[in-house]
C-alpha cells in the first residue's frame, strides 16, 4: 500500500467520522430548545406561585421567546446541512425544531384573538365615568399601566368591541346591593384592597377595589365595583384593568362577564329570603291587624 493510499484511507476516515458527528447547528438547537422552554415554565411558576414580579417574569419570557427563535433557526440549518451533507444529527435538529414551535405554539394560539379584539386593557361598565382607582393605585409600580382611564379612544373601541357591558341595574336599597356585590367577589375569589360602604344616596357611591390573576401565569387585573343608589334602587358598575400590557386579550370584559354571572346567582339565592322575609313581615302585620280587631272589639262591647 503507498502512502496515497494510506493518505486517502484517514481521508476517508475523518469524512466518516464527521458525518457521524451530529452538526454544531443541531445539537445546540435541540439545547437552546429545550433551555428556553426551562426558562419560560420556571419563569412562570415563580411568578404564580413564589411571588416573582410581573416585570421579571416579561423579561424571562422575552428572554425565553428569544432563546426559542433562534434554536429554530438553527435547526433549519442543520436540517438543511444534514439533507445536502448527510450528516448525523437528525433526531437533535427535529428535536430542537419541535420543542422551539412547542415554545411558540402558545403565543401563536391567541393570534385570532390580537386581530379580532381591540389592543385595549381597561374595560368599564361606564363609559362615561368609569369607576376611579384609589387604593389600588398604589399597586401600580414602575413599568405598570396609569391609574387612569386611558381615554375616548378606548370609549370608542370598547363600544364598538362590547355593546353588551352596561350598568347592572336592580330593584335593592343600596347597602343590600353592596353587600351582595361583596358577597360577590367573595365568590370569586378576588383579592380585596379597599372596602368602602355606600353613603345610603347616588352621590355617595360605595366601592370594592380588588385584585384577580390570570389562572394559569397569575398576571394581576384590577377591579373597581362601584355601588351606588337609594333605598329603592341601586346601580353596579365595574372596570377591569390590566396591570401590565397593552392588549388584554379579551379578559377583562370576560372578567366583567362572569362578575355580573355570578352577581346573579347571588341574587337569585337571596331572593327566596327576601320573599320569607316579606311574607313573615306581611303575616305579622295581619295578626297586629286581626288581634286589633278583636280589641277594637272588646272595648266596644
Amino acid at each position: 500500500m503507498t502512502s496515497l493510499d494510506v493518505s486517502w484511507h484517514a481521508v476517508h476516515r475523518m469524512m466518516d467520522e464527521t458525518r457521524r458527528r451530529p452538526t454544531f447547528s443541531a445539537v445546540w438547537s435541540l439545547r437552546l430548545a429545550l433551555f428556553s422552554g426551562a426558562l419560560a415554565i420556571s419563569g412562570i411558576v415563580l411568578h404564580r406561585f413564589l411571588g416573582l414580579s410581573t416585570p421579571v417574569l416579561l423579561n424571562v419570557l422575552k428572554a425565553a421567546f428569544v432563546g426559542g427563535g433562534l434554536a429554530l433557526l438553527l435547526a433549519l440549518v442543520a436540517i438543511v446541512r444534514i439533507w445536502f451533507t448527510g450528516r448525523s444529527g437528525g433526531a437533535a435538529a427535529f428535536g430542537g425544531l419541535l420543542f422551539s414551535l412547542a415554545l411558540f405554539a402558545w403565543p401563536a394560539y391567541y393570534i385570532p384573538v390580537v386581530r379580532d379584539l381591540p389592543a385595549i386593557n381597561d374595560v368599564t361598565t361606564d363609559l362615561h365615568a368609569p369607576p376611579p382607582m384609589s387604593a389600588l393605585a398604589n399597586l401600580r409600580g414602575p413599568g405598570a399601566n396609569p391609574a387612569d382611564y386611558p381615554g375616548e379612544h378606548f370609549v370608542e373601541m370598547q363600544a364598538v368591541a362590547y355593546p353588551d357591558l352596561q350598568p347592572f341595574l336592580l330593584s335593592r336599597p343600596v347597602d343590600e346591593a353592596f353587600e351582595i356585590a361583596a358577597q360577590t367577589v367573595r365568590r370569586l375569589k378576588y383579592e380585596v384592597v379597599s372596602e368602602t360602604p355606600p353613603g345610603g344616596s347616588f352621590e355617595q357611591p360605595g366601592y370594592i377595589e380588588a385584585v384577580d390573576r390570570t389562572l394559569i401565569i397569575g398576571f394581576p387585573d384590577d377591579v373597581v365595583i362601584r355601588v351606588m343608589g337609594d333605598s329603592e334602587t341601586s346601580q353596579i358598575d365595574v372596570r377591569s384593568a390590566s396591570r401590565y400590557g397593552q392588549h388584554d386579550l379579551g379578559q377583562n370584559a370576560s372578567r366583567i362577564r362572569t362578575f355580573f354571572a355570578e352577581l346573579r346567582k347571588v341574587l337569585d339565592s337571596s331572593v327566596p329570603a327576601a320573599a320569607e322575609a316579606d311574607n313573615a313581615r306581611s303575616k305579622g302585620r295581619a295578626t297586629q291587624q286581626r288581634r286589633g280587631g278583636r280589641g277594637r272589639g272588646d272595648r266596644r262591647n
